[in-house]
């Protein structure tokens, strides 16, 4: 995984059917959605499936479609800098390579430069591209939807008396392995750890790191914070905007986890008893350490993944973070996926219902959506065909919004037909 950003609001407790997701979070999911009735399907089913005509959703995309352009474009820029050789994947009875994608890619931009209205949209699509379906958690198509977004956190460049807790460049010695290119059958997954007697070994965790100064004096301190809480949101999300205390900004950008399984913070104070699940919240958690300094350490330890970051100046309130695809992601376009299921770059069409959030961050409701978006990004969390994390952007709206989806949908993926 790359960058591994889950929102803070919605992590998976031990529990939950669907699992922890992304790199973690550093709060609860809600109630996972109920299960559609249980269907016996064998083992080998296939993770997604060509949608009969009959079956296939109206694209209507409600929208602003220039970031969708936005999107489109930097994909381009995706498939151009590939190198070949890129293996194949099956979508149904089709294997589909980098060059069909990049043909998708192009033909979807010329549809868009067409200005077309919601109704030639949706027939220049069902005309030009086949529709597969996630096959979902449990092949009914069934998707659960998160999402994360891109936090804004005071910190300094220079340790202070307020500012002492901090985040770390990738440390030399983190060796980072494409299983890929041992095994085709681990597609998409990589592993990091460090050589120890001439073994590669896990590298170290949270407690070594934080708590027992494992990474002191090696001079990879980029940035320091107030409250180690803090930080755990950063990890979370896998990037964020520093705010600095001069007025200027820097962005923290992900480069690389120690492959360690996460747990989130407020998780482990739950599973320690230190707070009720009921109405837990970051700022509860919070006064909580703030009020048992002798907590901090064993709670906090019990997420052993740590995430390490490069700085990256100016912080473009325009430009997100980048994605697993290695170029920027888009707010309410991009989406990571299961990368062993799901090539990079794929254009796809999300219907799930939303939060319906206002400019300043204000819930107002709940409302049906659906939209184009590109699969950019992966995630810890994110196996499987019934999981998709939705990135949001970043600011108020982007914030109250990832803490409140967790829902089920329906996730379609479009290749440009074969006969083209």
């Amino acid at each position: 995984m790359k960058k591994t950003f889950l929102i803070i609001s919605a992590l998976a407790l031990a529990g939950c059917t669907t699992g922890e997701r992304k790199t973690g979070a550093a709060g609860l999911c809600p109630a996972c959605p109920p299960c559609p009735a249980a269907a016996v399907k064998p083992a080998e089913a296939a993770p997604m499936f060509l949608a009969a005509p009959e079956n296939q959703p109206l694209l209507a995309d409600a929208d602003d479609l220039a970031p969708l352009m936005k999107a489109a474009l930097l994909n381009r820029a995706y498939f151009q800098g590939l190198k070949s050789g890129t293996p194949a994947y099956t979508f149904g009875s089709r294997k589909i390579t980098t060059k069909e994608l990049a043909f998708t890619n192009e033909e979807f931009i010329k549809i868009l430069q067409s200005s077309p209205t919601a109704q030639d949209l949706d027939r220049l699509v069902k005309e030009r591209f086949d529709i597969y379906q996630l096959a979902g958690r449990d092949s009914t198509g069934t998707v659960v939807f998160s999402s994360y977004y891109e936090p804004t956190i005071e910190a300094s460049l220079k340790r202070t008396e307020e500012y002492k807790y901090p985040i770390y460049a990738k440390p030399d010695d983190l060796i980072s392995i494409n299983l890929e290119d041992f095994n085709e059958k681990f597609k998409g997954e990589k592993l990091n750890g460090r050589l120890k007697n001439g073994a590669l070994v896990p590298y170290l965790t949270r407690e070594e790191i934080d708590f027992m100064g494992a990474l002191d004096g090696k001079g990879l301190e980029l940035a320091w914070f107030k409250n180690r809480s803090e930080i755990l949101d950063l990890h979370t999300e896998g990037s964020g905007r520093l705010a600095l205390p001069d007025g200027s900004s820097v962005k923290a950008n992900f480069a690389a986890t120690n492959s360690h399984k996460f747990k989130g913070w407020l998780t482990a104070m739950i599973e320690s008893d230190a707070l009720p699940r009921e109405g837990i919240s970051p700022e509860k958690g919070q006064q909580y350490l703030d009020e048992h300094p002798d907590k901090v350490r064993p709670i906090l330890s019990m997420n052993k993944r740590y995430v390490f970051f490069q700085l990256e100046r100016p912080a473009d309130p325009e430009v997100g973070p980048n994605g697993t695809y290695g170029l920027p992601l888009t707010g309410w376009r991009s989406v990571a996926i299961d990368n062993a299921l799901v090539p990079m770059g794929t254009l796809a069409f999300m219907k799930v219902e939303m939060p319906d959030v206002n400019a300043d961050g204000v819930l107002t409701g709940r409302k049906p959506d659906s939209r184009f978006v590109f699969c950019q990004d992966t995630g810890g969390a994110i196996k499987g065909p019934g999981r998709v994390d939705f990135f949001a952007g970043n600011g108020k709206k982007a914030t109250t919004f990832a803490f409140k989806l967790w829902d089920p949908g329906q996730m379609y993926l479009l290749v440009i037909k074969g006969n083209q």
